[in-house]
Formats: C-alpha cells, structure tokens, sequence
C-alpha cells in the first residue's frame, strides 16, 4: 500500500498529532482505509524502532504498552516534509473516500468477514462449497465488467 518512507512518514505525523501506542496507529490507519487496509505489527513496530533510534520518538511504559511521542527533533524533521505528508495524506484520503452510500472498504472487509466465518464453520458439504466458489466467480467476473 506504501512504501516504507511514505508508511514512515505518516507515522510520525499520526504520533505528532498525539502521542499513540503502536496498535492505536494501527488502528487508526485501518478506520482511515475504512477497513480495506490494515498495516502488520510487522511494519509498524520497526517503524517506530527506527523513528526512536533516530531520536524523532520517544517513548514511554504505559502498562504492557509503550506509547510513543514526537520529539523536538521530530517536529522540526517533520516541518522539511510538510509538503510530502500532505501529499500522502490527500492520497490517503482519496484511496479511502467512499462511493456511493458504502465505503467500498467496508464491504470489502464484511465479504472477508462472511467468508472467514463460514470457512470456520467447517460445515460446508460439497454443494456448498461448490455453490460458494460459484458464487465468488460471479462476483469477480462481474466485478472485472464494470
């Protein structure tokens, strides 16, 4: 979805709006997507480990959590980029605007939810199965005609 120095940067603009743990900035990355694309902990924790490490963040024990707040340094590196933020950021906001009455996003992210529930279930017989499949190749094929 991006690339690590834009994914960087954005980052760093979330935790200077307000000092955030790294499951908040998660979080907040998915609500802005409207659900259609959530980081891993895997690309923000390192983030954040390199952001403090260049001493823009610093942190702080808040219970299990550290939470990770801009620093001097930060501020001042993140006023050179202003332009650039604003510019993902209006990407950001464009990728995830919605159309229509529903945000694609969160359809697309109730479809997952119905499939994965049902895939759980474990209680799919062969027809089933096949009317699923069936069912999701209509979808697709519809989807790639419009």
């Amino acid at each position: 979805m991006f690339d690590s120095g834009a994914l960087r940067l954005l980052v760093l603009g979330l935790i200077a709006e307000e000092p955030r743990h790294g499951y908040d900035i998660i979080r907040d990355l998915r609500a802005r997507f409207q659900g259609s694309y959530s980081p891993s902990p895997g690309s923000i924790y390192p983030i954040l480990q390199q952001l403090a490490e260049a001493g823009l963040v610093d942190s702080s024990s808040h219970g299990p959590r550290r939470r990770f707040a801009v620093t001097e340094a930060g501020r001042a590196w993140l006023a050179g980029q202003s332009a650039e933020l604003d510019a993902i950021k209006a990407q950001l906001d464009e990728a995830a605007a919605p159309i229509g009455e529903q945000a694609i996003g969160e359809a697309i992210r109730a479809l997952r939810a119905a499939l994965f529930s049902k895939m759980r279930e474990g209680a799919l017989d062969a027809e089933q199965a096949s009317r699923l499949r069936d069912i999701l190749e209509r979808a697709r094929r519809e989807i790639g005609d419009l």
